[in-house]
C-alpha cells in the first residue's frame, strides 16, 4: 500500500498543487490535498489537521505567496511537530522567513520544474519507508538527548515505569481494535466450462491478493480457506472456525458469454451479513469485473476497520479533551453511521463550544435530517454564518461550497444546483464539489444529470465509489439502469 502524501500549499499556487497531485497519483500514490483552500477560514481545520497526522510524507510548496501565509506555516510546523518527512519544493526564488527558515533547515529544496528530481526524491521516501533503503530522511537529524551510557539508562529505566504505569492505568473497558482476520471462500460454481473454471482461480487469487495489501487486516491463504468448498457449515460457522472476522463467499454463473458474479460480505463480529452485491460481464470484461468486485469490497473492509480504529482514537482524545470543540466534532462525524442520537449530542456540543464554526451546523443538519429531526435550523445557521464571511472572502471556493450545501439542506435544491454547477465548470477536478453536486441532483431525482457527474469523477477519484454506494442521498437513483450499469455492470436478468 503506497504511504500516504500530504500537499500544503497556498491558495495562489493551486494550479502548481494540482499539476503535482496529477504527477504522483499518476504514479500510484495516495496523496491528500486540501483544494478548498479556505483562506482564514477554519471550516477544514479540523480535516486537515488529521490528514497531515495520517500522511508519512509532506510536500511544502514553496512561494512567495505561501511563505507568508499563516496556514502554510501551521501545517509545516504540525509536520515536523509529529516527524513527517518534509520534502520542500519550490517554485521560482524563494526568500523563507525565519520562522520557516529554522523548521526547514538542513533539508534538501527541489525545485517544481525538475518533475524527475521531484519523483527520485518520493521514491527515495518510499523505499526508505518500505525498508528498501538505507535512512536518508531529508529531516534534519537532531541531537541525542543521551549523551552519556548513565543518562541513557536511566532514560530507559523510566520509560520501562511509564510502560508499566500506562499499563495498569489505562482503562479496561475501551480496548484498541486488534487487526482483523479475512478469508475468501471458494465461490460456487455453475454452468462454467473448463476455461471459465481457471479464470475463476484467478478471480479469487486477485481478491485474496489485493486484501492482503491492507494494513488493518490479516488474511488467510487460500490454501486453508479451499477446504471448506462445498462445505455443509454457514460462514458464520466456518468464520469461527478459521478465527477470521469476515468471510468472502460468492456464486459465479455462467449465460451464453456472460458471466454473472454475486458476492457478499460477512462480519461474524456483527453476527451475519454487512453487504451484497451482483455484477456481470461477458469473457474478455472478467479482469475488468474483477477489479470492480475488488475496489468495492476493499473500500468497505476498508471503512469499517478504518473507522473502529478513529472511533477509538476519537473516543480518547474526546475524553482527554471534552473542552475541545474540534475533538467533539471529529468524534460526532465518526458516529454519524453508526450511532446517530449520540451524534446529534456531540454536535451540539460542538456548536456550544464554537458557534462560528459552519462546519458543525452544516454536519448537524445532516445528522438531524437522517435521524429524522429538525434539520433546517442548522441548515439556517449555515447560511447565515456562509453570507457574513463571504462578504469577507468573497472568492473564497470552500465558503460557496459551504454556502451551496447548505442550500440544498435547507431545501433550497435549485439554488444549491446552479452554485454546484458553475463551480464545476470553474474546478472540474474538484473531486468534493463534484461529489456534492451530484449528491444535490440524485436527492431531486435527476438520475441521468448525476451520473454525468459520478462518470466523469471515477476517472479521477475511483475511491469516491465507496462513498456512493453507502451514502444515502444517492438513493433515489439506485434502481436506475444506468447506476446499475455505472457501479455493478450490466443488470442481472
Amino acid at each position: 500500500m503506497s504511504p500516504g502524501i500530504f500537499i500544503s500549499y497556498s491558495r495562489s499556487d493551486e494550479k502548481q498543487a494540482l499539476h503535482l497531485l496529477s504527477i504522483l497519483r499518476r504514479e500510484g500514490y495516495s496523496v491528500w490535498i486540501d483544494q478548498e483552500a479556505i483562506a482564514g477560514a477554519s471550516i477544514w481545520s479540523d480535516e486537515i489537521v488529521q490528514n497531515i497526522k495520517r500522511s508519512q510524507i509532506f510536500i511544502a510548496l514553496l512561494s512567495s505567496s505561501s511563505t507568508s501565509s499563516a496556514n502554510v506555516s501551521k501545517e509545516i510546523a504540525l509536520a515536523a511537530e509529529h516527524g513527517k518527512i518534509i520534502l520542500p519544493i519550490e517554485i521560482g526564488t524563494v526568500t523563507l522567513p525565519g520562522s520557516l527558515e529554522y523548521a526547514l533547515a538542513g533539508i534538501q529544496r527541489t525545485n517544481f520544474q525538475d518533475e524527475e528530481a521531484i519523483l527520485r526524491a518520493v521514491r527515495s521516501q518510499v523505499a526508505r519507508l518500505d525498508g528498501l533503503a538505507p535512512e536518508t530522511s531529508p529531516i534534519r537529524q537532531k541531537r541525542s538527548l543521551f549523551a552519556s551510557p548513565k543518562m541513557l539508562a536511566a532514560a530507559v529505566g523510566l520509560l520501562v515505569v511509564v510502560i508499566l504505569a500506562f499499563i495498569f492505568m489505562r482503562h479496561p473497558s475501551d480496548p484498541a481494535p486488534n487487526g482483523d482476520v479475512v478469508a475468501v471462500l471458494p465461490f460456487a460454481t455453475l454452468n462454467l466450462d473448463q476455461d471459465s473454471t481457471r479464470n475463476l482461480d484467478i478471480f479469487s487469487e486477485g481478491l485474496l491478493t489485493r486484501l492482503s495489501s491492507m494494513n488493518t487486516l490479516s488474511t488467510i491463504a487460500a490454501s486453508i480457506s479451499s477446504a471448506y468448498k462445498n462445505s455443509d457449515l454457514n460462514a458464520l460457522a466456518i468464520g469461527k472456525k478459521l478465527d477470521a472476522r469476515f468471510i468472502i463467499d460468492g456464486l459465479i454463473r455462467k449465460s451464453h458469454d456472460v458471466n454473472f458474479v454475486s458476492v457478499r460480505l460477512i462480519d461474524t463480529k456483527q453476527g451475519g451479513e454487512i453487504w451484497e452485491q451482483s455484477y456481470s460481464g461477458n469473457n474478455s470484461e472478467l479482469f475488468s469485473l474483477r477489479e470492480r468486485v475488488t475496489n468495492d469490497l476493499s473500500g468497505i473492509l476498508n471503512a469499517v476497520t478504518t473507522t473502529e480504529l478513529e472511533i477509538h482514537n476519537a473516543k480518547q482524545n474526546y475524553a482527554a479533551h471534552p473542552k475541545d470543540a474540534s475533538a467533539c466534532a471529529r468524534l460526532a462525524r465518526l458516529l454519524l453511521a453508526s450511532d446517530k442520537t449520540r451524534a446529534m449530542e456531540l454536535f451540539d456540543r460542538a456548536i456550544q463550544l464554537d458557534s462560528n464554526n459552519i462546519a458543525y451546523y452544516i454536519s448537524a443538519s445532516i445528522v438531524a435530517d437522517r435521524a429524522g429531526l429538525d434539520s433546517k435550523r442548522y441548515a439556517n445557521a449555515a447560511l447565515a454564518l456562509c453570507q457574513k464571511r463571504m462578504q469577507v472572502y468573497p472568492d473564497s471556493v470552500g465558503l460557496t461550497s459551504a454556502y451551496a450545501t447548505a442550500l440544498d439542506l435547507a431545501g433550497m435544491h435549485d439554488r444549491a444546483e446552479g452554485i454546484y454547477d458553475s463551480l464545476v465548470r470553474i474546478y472540474p477536478s474538484n473531486a468534493n464539489l463534484n461529489y456534492n453536486a451530484a449528491c444535490c441532483l440524485a436527492k431531486q431525482g435527476k438520475a441521468d444529470s448525476a451520473m454525468d457527474i459520478l462518470e466523469k469523477l471515477f476517472t479521477f477519484a475511483p475511491g469516491k465509489r465507496g462513498e456512493v454506494l453507502s451514502d444515502p442521498d444517492f438513493d433515489n437513483i439506485r434502481s436506475f439502469p444506468r447506476y446499475q450499469k455505472v457501479m455493478y455492470g450490466s443488470a442481472t436478468p
